[in-house]
């Protein structure tokens, strides 16, 4: 049987994607502020809850690239009237160029990705893509959305713990259940 090394594929594919954007320009926005400008765009006067819940990102995350924005002059904060606590958030015509620029330079990674391609091809690398999440996920991370999965990563596997052990001890840390 012929040796496949789909790991390691879409792990160049991973690093070269990195570095298509590095060399973009150093005044690329990152892609999670393309996304929440997008989205900030899309639903003008929306809050920082509703921009972390659609990015799936904590409160806290997104509130820090909320002040990053601000302070690039990307959006506004106005303060809701009888509610000083409550800000609605507002993108700039600086930030509708920012996200712009971004989501040209994707588009064009993406379409460079897949040159030559044809349309039935396409769907069906995006179908096989799927398929091979589905068979990787487990019970653990199915219901985990990729900020969730990428601070399961980055915290990294206690080799003397199994998977499911580390997500029930981080939920209860969070106190999303009982550690008893």
């Amino acid at each position: 049987m012929k040796k496949r090394y789909i790991g390691r594929q879409l792990h160049r594919i991973d690093l070269l994607t990195c570095l298509h954007l590095r060399n973009a320009g150093d005044d690329l926005i990152p892609p999670g502020q393309m996304r929440a400008l997008e989205f900030i765009q899309a639903n003008p006067g929306c809050s920082q809850a509703d921009v972390a819940s659609e990015l799936q990102v904590s409160p806290a995350a997104i509130a820090q690239s909320i002040k990053r924005m601000e302070a690039s002059e990307f959006i506004e904060r106005v303060t809701q009237k009888g509610n000083l606590r409550a800000n609605s958030l507002h993108i700039t015509e600086k930030g509708i160029l920012a996200s712009e620029k971004c989501r040209e330079v994707f588009n064009s990674m993406n379409e460079r990705m897949l040159f030559g391609f044809s349309e039935e091809e396409r769907d069906t690398v995006s179908s096989m893509l799927a398929r091979m999440v589905h068979n990787l996920e487990s019970s653990v991370t199915d219901g985990m959305n990729n900020m969730e999965l990428s601070e399961l990563v980055r915290r990294g596997c206690d080799r003397n713990r199994s998977l499911n052990e580390q997500v029930k001890g981080e939920k209860a840390r969070k106190g999303e259940i009982s550690d008893d």
